[in-house]
């Protein structure tokens, strides 16, 4: 009898039937008649863990002719013996796999002749099997990477508005008055949320085809390298370090009475005759101040931490011209609309239209009456402050980021750069033969 398996020899006592080389790739193939000796045994709980050992020591697995609740039971079972507790998944097309798909952490239903009873019961849903490459190694990827900026950015963001309370109360003597307008602090998660929607609707650290041709990357969302404890720590430091260097650069726009006139609207403009008009040294400037520049550096913060920043292609509304090869919404500039338009132009747009409410008659908004006025177009020290601590903020980011990828980078870093210079050399080449086919040289 000839087999192309390699036959264990057994050379001693300790060499017994069940010796395990680990060059050898086992499968194992059981029948539902058979499982059901194994699976759901409450007299017997023994006999899973004996299934359970033999299985994990091959390189796959079949089960055959199971019913649907066997294949539940097949996923509970690695769920259950597997350590650390794994991210289990199913995949299935008929109403026979509904039990399976739903016992798996992520379940994948594939739409086709047998109805849609597994799409229904499914997290995601495929037209084919062979796509289930791309959302796992894509599309999967790229979520969890997404996800993962989302969380950290939201904790962060949070995090430096409370850190800047903090300080601030200290100067405040614990008194209680509060730094930020009321309006202006409603207004901080949309005026600062949207690049952050952005970053987690399109960003992507590597191209498809460079994540398709190296299928290892998947391990960095299992190795946690996106969410690493190094990686949370320098968020960290960045809350306690931004946050001090926001509120102390903006510090001294409390200060000052008329030295901090602009000479163009201020006083020395010589318009208004009333004395003290264009000071604007109160809290509502001080807390405005700060409030526009944390602003402007969570806007720039979300630059840096892209991965893919989305330029779109001008004019978008091109869409239009018969036989355009892109729609409209393809050719969106999505991270500049969002950073630019819907969340530094937007802030001004709010500060300016909240000032002007306020001058209808007395009401919650009568506070802000001609404070952005007075901070934008009265006091230089404002754009000082404004430049100079997101510069300081944003410098620290930066310098942090080069020493991290000079000397500690991470797996996915690597193959950035790998990539880069893969599509240099690959433009390079494409560009010698260009000038050789110009020049008439074969």
């Amino acid at each position: 009898y000839y087999s192309s398996f390699k036959i264990l020899p057994q050379n001693s006592e300790k060499d017994g039937p069940d010796h395990i080389d680990a060059e050898i790739d086992r499968g194992f193939v059981i029948e539902g008649s058979a499982l059901a000796h194994f699976l759901d045994r409450e007299d017997e709980p023994l006999l899973e863990e004996l299934l359970f050992c033999v299985a994990s020591n091959c390189e796959s697995v079949i089960a055959c002719r199971v019913s649907p609740k066997q294949k539940a039971l097949l996923v509970k079972l690695a769920k259950h013996f597997v350590q650390p507790t794994p991210v289990t998944l199913a995949i299935g097309d008929g109403a026979n796999d509904v039990g399976m798909i739903q016992e798996a952490q992520v379940g994948v239903g594939i739409s086709g002749l047998e109805g849609q009873q597994a799409v229904n019961s499914s997290d995601f849903a495929i037209a084919q099997f062979r796509y289930l490459q791309d959302l796992l190694l894509t599309h999967g990827r790229w979520n969890f990477m997404r996800l993962s900026k989302v969380v950290l950015f939201s904790f962060y963001k949070n995090a430096v508005l409370a850190a800047l309370l903090m300080i601030y109360s200290r100067a405040a003597l614990y008194s209680g008055i509060p730094l930020f307008d009321q309006w202006a602090l409603s207004a901080f998660n949309f005026v600062c949320g949207w690049p952050i929607i952005f970053l987690g609707m399109f960003d992507r650290d590597l191209s498809r085809v460079y994540v398709r041709d190296h299928p290892h990357l998947y391990a960095a969302g299992i190795n946690n390298e996106y969410m690493a404890m190094r990686t949370t720590v320098r968020w960290i430091i960045l809350v306690v370090v931004h946050a001090n260097l926001i509120y102390f650069f903006c510090a001294s726009s409390l200060s000052g009475g008329g030295v901090q006139s602009s000479a163009f609207k201020g006083q020395m403009h010589g318009t208004d005759d009333d004395v003290g008009d264009g000071d604007g040294g109160g809290i509502k400037i001080f807390g405005t101040t700060i409030f526009l520049v944390l602003n402007w550096v969570l806007a720039l913060k979300v630059l840096f931490e892209c991965g893919a920043i989305i330029h779109g292609r001008w004019l978008p509304f091109k869409c239009c011209v018969k036989n355009a090869a892109e729609g409209f919404w393809s050719r969106t500039a999505y991270t500049w609309h969002g950073v630019i338009v819907l969340s530094i132009a937007f802030n001004f747009f709010f500060l300016y239209t909240y000032q002007l409410i306020g001058e209808d008659g007395a009401s919650s908004f009568s506070s802000f009456v001609h404070v952005t006025y007075h901070l934008l177009h009265t006091r230089v020290t404002t754009w000082l402050a404004v430049l100079l601590a997101t510069t300081a903020a944003t410098m620290t980011d930066v310098i942090g980021k080069v020493f991290s990828n000079m000397f500690y980078p991470t797996q996915t870093q690597v193959h950035k750069e790998v990539e880069i210079l893969k599509h240099k050399k690959k433009n390079t080449e494409e560009r010698t033969v260009f000038d050789l086919g110009e020049s008439g040289v074969v």
